[in-house]
């Protein structure tokens, strides 16, 4: 496909504006990304080839279905020349923030340079020469996930990472910003991280076999069990500090949170 050298992702995606509604556009790129990123390398086809034209289906008596992969070749294109910028390369969550959040919602997008100052207070300088085996990093509220993308280049990727928000535009926005980050020992899932049984779906990050991974039983999360694991643990210690009460908590807990 023939694409400009002025485009940009954005200016793609609007040129839908005046046909369809922007941020069901933007669903649907979204989700026809994620199952373009999860290839059977068997086949040559998505693990999700049903999903994909379902997706794609409304657009197709509609020349502007080609920007769809214009779109995902300028995101990738964008992201690559802002890799090192200071603010950061999450092209998806500037652009909901700036075409789609709804006025009087709640939602607020940490700025890149707040993520790395974060980041870098996770793990104390006394930790990083002591780690022995790789920790488990999570976001309870990772909007579009440019927290644990920055915590991946700034702790190191040999980590793993673990995103959770109640909004599914946030979710797939996360999952496609780790993904093409390189961020592959992850995953996001869908829930209010507030109530420990809620689960909507999930989104699991591979290298080997490479893709993401659509998870659709909580039983299937590993980040669901983790998330129960960690609760039952701290109802224990909980307890335990009751009978004690001179007992301070313990700062041992190998899931690091934002």
């Amino acid at each position: 496909l023939f694409m400009k050298t002025q485009d940009t992702f954005s200016k793609l995606i609007l040129d839908f504006h005046n046909q369809y509604e922007l941020y069901s556009v933007f669903d649907d790129f979204l989700t026809m990304t994620i199952c373009s990123l999860s290839q059977n390398p068997l086949t040559g086809k998505s693990h999700y080839e049903d999903l994909y034209f379902g997706t794609i289906k409304k657009y197709k008596d509609n020349s502007l279905r080609f920007n769809f992969p214009k779109m995902f070749a300028c995101l990738v294109n964008q992201m690559d020349e802002r890799m090192s910028s200071e603010t950061g390369n999450d092209i998806l969550g500037e652009f909901y923030s700036e075409h789609l959040y709804r006025k009087g919602g709640t939602q607020i997008f940490t700025p890149w340079q707040v993520c790395k100052f974060m980041a870098s207070t996770v793990v104390s300088k006394s930790e990083e020469t002591s780690i022995e085996k790789p920790l488990r990093i999570l976001d309870p509220a990772c909007g579009s996930g440019r927290m644990l993308v920055v915590a991946a280049t700034v702790i190191g990727r040999e980590h793993s990472y673990y995103g959770i928000d109640i909004d599914h535009l946030c979710v797939k926005m996360a999952t496609i910003n780790l993904f093409l980050n390189g961020v592959f020992h992850s995953e996001v899932m869908c829930a209010n991280a507030l109530i420990p049984e809620d689960f909507k779906r999930s989104y699991r990050l591979s290298f080997m076999p490479l893709g993401i991974f659509q998870i659709d039983k909580k039983e299937e999360s590993p980040l669901w069990h983790i998330l129960r694991e960690s609760g039952e643990a701290s109802k224990a210690e909980s307890i335990k500090r009751e009978e004690k009460t001179n007992e301070q908590p313990s700062n041992n807990s190998q899931l690091k949170l934002f």
